[in-house]
């Protein structure tokens, strides 16, 4: 035994998968394989998957494709009408001055849309400046004062002395309507009344800035809060006043 020359110890062979698994590149290509295959499984199931929803399972508020939304009731025949135009509540509206008094308009209201010769007889020249008329000047034929009286019925929002228009009332009507009375002598009625149609607010008067048109009342019609033409609603109570005369 001494005599027989030793074999060297041979390392044991590896299979093929052995050697298949102990390259360094193997776990990565298995890896990225298996997520290859899981990521068109994904797909696949979403494709046959049905996406049809019932829209009975989203709630009564929400409807497929469109955003929840609240919106206001709709308006009922039960609630309150529409408004309407201030110009029919104020057929009622009568000339402020006492029955029976002679008077005539000495000057319009300035209207935008009027001819450039009508516009400039409505204009007042107090100083160097010319100011657009915003309302209707009334004064009596031979000059003598009179009572200025309530167009319509409300309640005094202002009876004060104003240094350039005289003694000036106030009155607050519906619908946002007021009636202006100025160039004034005195004053009868105070902050607060309430006031009836027809009812005596004064007696016309000079002012400062009107004094060439001498003794008169400055008649103004405002409808929330700007000036409108007192035309539109005088012109029938003047043609009632002309047929009554007959």
């Amino acid at each position: 035994m001494n005599g027989e020359q030793k074999q060297p110890i041979q390392p044991p062979t590896k299979s093929k998968w052995q050697a298949f698994f102990s390259k360094k590149w193997t776990f990565p290509v298995l890896y990225m394989g298996a997520a290859a295959l899981i990521l068109a499984f994904i797909m696949w199931y979403q494709e046959t998957r049905d996406y049809t929803l019932d829209p009975a399972s989203l709630g009564p508020d929400v409807s497929i494709g469109e955003q929840q939304t609240q919106e206001e009731p709709a308006q009922t025949a039960s609630q309150e009408p529409i408004a309407v135009p201030v110009q029919s509540e104020l057929k009622g509206m009568v000339w402020p001055v006492a029955e029976g008094t002679d008077v005539e308009v000495v000057m319009n209201f300035y209207d935008e849309k009027a001819a450039d010769d009508v516009k400039a007889a409505a204009l007042i020249q107090y100083e160097d400046s010319f100011w657009p008329h915003t309302g209707i000047d009334i004064a009596k034929k031979d000059g003598s004062s009179f009572d200025a009286t309530a167009a319509l019925p409300g309640k005094v929002l202002k009876a004060e002395k104003d240094p350039m228009v005289g003694y000036i009332v106030e009155l607050e009507h519906e619908n946002g309507i007021q009636t202006i009375y100025h160039s004034l002598e005195d004053i009868q009625v105070a902050e607060g009344d309430e006031i009836e149609q027809g009812q005596v607010l004064g007696k016309a008067g000079r002012n400062l800035f009107e004094k060439k048109l001498g003794i008169h009342l400055h008649f103004e019609v405002k409808e929330n809060g700007k000036s409108v033409s007192p035309d539109q609603f005088l012109s029938e109570a003047k043609q009632k006043s002309n047929k009554e005369a007959q």
